[in-house]
């Protein structure tokens, strides 16, 4: 009896565990500055007095307590254990988006997505590592997709509460709320997030890491810098798209529009694809078929003899990136190894957030300066550069073991 109920108890957490992660991505999607700020910041600004650029300092904030949290969740997990780490971001995230609802300010609102952003960051860097050392590569491909329902859904439910004459602050309370069934499904995790991790952490030798330690595996580095580049290739679109196509091209608002929106979902369509099919094909092949379709999307919207072949390459731009991140992440244990993952997963996350944050800003600046027929070469350049990223840190792993 007990050899038959052990294994089914350890199959219920790990089922219970992946739907906990689920939402929790949904959540993080839902609650992440781009998608809620995109349409509440309107009404917001007109409801503090503020000008159209201050949302800047809203998103600064955030991405400060984000980069701080998730480059810190290795070594805090080790201390307190991932099944704390994801609680506290979980109250951090409820906490600040339900003082924002109620009580929000424009000064307030600074130090309110600080908190946000720190607790984003301990629940995402906290579960990719997590997802990463537990489950499959399928799961984590999915796990991601869950991320872009929710930055997909989060404008849909701000236009409908505006359209019906209600605040901003009703959104903000709908995401409070999904924000504390996500943290109670922490609260009630957290003994069995615990049990798996330590038997993990005792199959590898049941030491902790210091970040220093981390930081001086070469492959830890790579996958910095490598997250940097690939994040910041992978958001920029999304900003610089449509002026490109409306200012400079002269496509007409509504279809820009519509081919920037189609960019961002086929991250999602791309994401339950490739989770599907990844059982049967190897990381490693199907990355590099990735990042020729990444350079190939780069060169077609940059060739772009007719405003289809532009869009024809930037869907295929977007459905190429679509498992790289969940994929790079996957691939982190076993280039560092288990000890070192929760901090390297960590680091590389902040990687990304810098990438995030400072390649949408050097286009900007390259354009102001130049063009903005300056960002598809831009781009081919940076698909470019990924690639070299991945096979050289290919490399290093092969002859690390």
């Amino acid at each position: 009896m007990t050899t038959t109920a052990l294994p089914a108890t350890h199959q219920q957490n790990k089922l219970i565990s992946i739907i906990v992660a689920y939402l929790a991505f949904i959540l993080i999607g839902m609650a992440s500055t781009s998608a809620l700020l995109g349409i509440a910041w309107t009404p917001m600004q007109s409801e503090f007095g503020q000008p159209l650029d201050a949302v800047g300092l809203l998103l600064a904030a955030s991405t400060l307590g984000y980069l701080s949290s998730s480059f810190l969740t290795g070594s805090i997990t080790g201390r307190i254990g991932i099944g704390m780490t994801l609680l506290a971001g979980g109250l951090l995230t409820t906490i600040s988006l339900g003082v924002a609802a109620f009580f929000g300010s424009y000064l307030l609102l600074l130090p309110l997505f600080v908190l946000l952003g720190v607790g984003s960051g301990f629940i995402d860097a906290g579960l990719n590592a997590y997802v990463a050392e537990h489950h499959s590569e399928r799961t984590l491909n999915w796990l991601h997709a869950c991320f872009g329902i929710g930055a997909t859904v989060s404008p849909l439910i701000v236009t409908a509460i505006l359209d019906n004459d209600l605040s901003w602050r009703a959104a903000f309370v709908l995401v409070t709320l999904i924000s504390g069934v996500v943290t109670l499904a922490f609260l009630f995790m957290r003994g069995r997030w615990r049990t798996m991790a330590a038997q993990a952490h005792r199959a590898d030798g049941g030491q902790g890491v210091r970040m220093s330690d981390t930081l001086r595996i070469p492959a830890v580095w790579l996958g910095i810098v490598l997250f940097f580049f690939y994040a910041g290739m992978e958001t920029s679109p999304g900003q610089w798209m449509f002026p490109l196509y409306n200012q400079s091209r002269g496509i007409p608002e509504a279809t820009a529009g519509f081919w920037v929106s189609f960019y961002w979902g086929s991250f999602t369509i791309g994401r339950i694809f490739f989770g599907a099919i990844i059982s049967y094909i190897k990381p490693n092949r199907l990355m590099r078929l990735c990042l020729i379709g990444t350079m190939a999307g780069a060169a077609l919207i940059w060739w772009s003899p007719t405003p289809d072949v532009g869009f024809l390459g930037l869907a295929l731009f977007g459905f190429s990136q679509a498992p790289m991140f969940p994929v790079f992440i996957s691939q982190t244990l076993a280039r560092v190894g288990a000890r070192h993952t929760p901090n390297a997963i960590g680091f590389q996350v902040a990687g990304a957030g810098i990438g995030i944050a400072g390649i949408p800003a050097l286009i900007g600046f390259l354009a102001a300066r130049s063009t903005l027929e300056i960002i598809p070469p831009f781009l081919f350049g940076a698909s470019i550069l990924v690639v070299i990223l991945y096979e050289i840190s290919a490399r290093v792993h092969m002859r690390e073991k």
